[in-house]
């Protein structure tokens, strides 16, 4: 059975309660995977990129640094790993002011560079995916979430966080390949984690973000840290308490193809303040099949949330144009242009912005259909 580990922790500078809390999830884990003494650690952080102080698009350096001790210290043979949406994984560690402490600890810091067809088997919906090939090197892969909102899959947790394996540019790619249909997208994420089942999973939900995440939400303190032994679990566990119970396409999906696994919940169960979500932009990108292409189309772009630019944030850098797959997105004049009929909306631009300029918007007829819904569910109660 599955193992799902929650343990109350106030802040990343108490170091006695952060390395408790940390303990606490670990040590299940470590017992059910038969001990790490000796063993090659692999660490897959969320590292998206360093920007600011406490920035919390990654995971906390304090609790990326002291995870590492823990595992350390029970005999194992750790490395960092990760590609970063646009610095490297060294500049992430640099900027976050952990690198000398990890060089003392003798734990390197490195992007993934190596890459290869992904494991398939019958479950498997997409056969033609690459992936890091180093995670295979090692005896066991820990994967480290930052608990955050995500414009695209709503919430991202463990399971979301190993798309980082794929190489960057592929990333682009496999967006514009799913990037209208948002339950496709969800599961190829399942698959790439049917194909590496990291060993062990740690969710810093400490301080989370939420409204316009992954990349440039509000912090918010929730006070909790995660762990187990399954990421897709782990996800199913905390998704209820976050705001994204069975809405979450990844569960969704996942029930549907009958891979959700069981799980048990080890110490105290927690009551956390739901996240504010952003709109499900892919609620309605499936709907209308049989309508003739014309009007599908039409419906769509005044149904479906969109990307817009706030003109006072936006700063003209391109890099939101530099990250959009089908290429619909253009600086001119010093601020970026959208043009909606090629927009795939994969939300690239909102999640790599750095500035927080760009937002997502629910298309008007979604608009009405919410004041719709929430006039029905008053009359119903």
């Amino acid at each position: 059975m599955n193992k799902v580990c929650f343990s109350p922790c106030s802040s990343y500078y108490d170091t006695r309660q952060l390395r408790t809390a940390l303990e606490q999830v670990i040590a299940p884990q470590i017992e059910s995977f038969g001990g790490i003494s000796g063993k090659k650690i692999l660490f897959k952080p969320n590292l998206l990129a360093w920007r600011k102080p406490e920035d919390p698009a990654c995971v906390h350096p304090a609790f990326l640094l002291e995870s590492v001790k823990v595992f350390l210290d029970a005999g194992a043979k750790v490395s960092i790993l990760e590609t970063p949406a646009v610095q490297t994984a060294e500049a992430v560690i640099r900027a976050m002011k952990i690198e000398e402490d990890l060089k003392r600890l003798d734990v390197p810091v490195a992007c993934f560079s190596k890459f290869g067809p992904m494991r398939t088997d019958a479950n498997t919906r997409f056969h033609h995916l690459e992936l890091a090939s180093e995670y295979q090197d090692f005896d066991a892969v820990v994967d480290i979430a930052k608990a955050k909102t995500h414009g695209m899959m709503m919430l991202t947790l463990c399971v979301k966080n190993l798309f980082g394996l794929v190489k960057g540019s592929e990333r682009m790619g496999w967006h514009l390949n799913v990037g209208k249909d948002f339950s496709r997208f969800a599961d190829m994420l399942l698959d790439i984690y049917l194909a590496v089942r990291p060993q062990f999973n740690l969710l810093d939900a400490i301080t989370c973000m939420e409204g316009n995440g992954p990349g440039s939400g509000t912090p918010v303190h929730r006070g909790w840290v995660v762990g187990g032994t399954d990421a897709l679990a782990l996800d199913a566990a905390v998704a209820p308490l976050l705001n994204g119970g069975k809405e979450l396409l990844i569960l969704r999906n996942a029930a549907e193809r009958n891979i959700l696994p069981d799980f048990e919940i080890v110490g105290e169960q927690p009551q956390i303040e739901p996240l504010e979500l952003p709109p499900p932009p892919g609620l309605l990108c499936e709907w209308g099949v049989m309508l003739p292409p014309g009007l599908k189309k039409y419906i769509r772009e005044w149904m479906v949330a969109r990307p817009v630019l706030d003109e006072e944030k936006c700063i003209g850098c391109g890099l939101c144009a530099k990250m959009c797959p089908p290429e619909s997105l253009k600086i001119i004049n010093g601020k970026a242009v959208f043009h909606y009929p090629e927009c795939i909306r994969c939300f690239c631009c909102q999640e790599h912005c750095p500035k927080g300029a760009i937002t997502i918007c629910k298309g008007t007829l979604m608009k009405v259909c919410d004041v719709i819904e929430r006039g029905m569910r008053k009359l119903m109660k």
